[in-house]
């Protein structure tokens, strides 16, 4: 059934999804404390980090060119 993916299947991929697993995909993480985890952001040129997991959240953040979100939101900008 072709059309758009129903609100439940996207929350469940939000829910079951481990971002840092996804993020580690693309990207080089260390541990930040507190159970975060830093790396270069992907999406602009840097040399220190300043892009954050927060896996207990499902977010990731970065505070150099203020992009962030979920999960799904990583993929996509990805």
């Amino acid at each position: 059934m072709a059309g758009r993916i129903r609100d439940d299947d996207v929350a469940l991929v939000r829910e079951r999804a481990k971002i840092d697993d996804i993020v580690r995909e693309y990207l080089t993480l260390k541990a930040a404390g507190g159970g975060s985890f830093k790396g270069l952001c992907p999406f602009h040129d840097e040399r220190s980090p300043s892009f954050h997991v927060t896996p207990s959240r499902g977010m990731w953040y970065c505070f150099g060119c203020g992009e962030g979100g979920d999960v799904l939101s990583f993929v996509q900008k990805i």
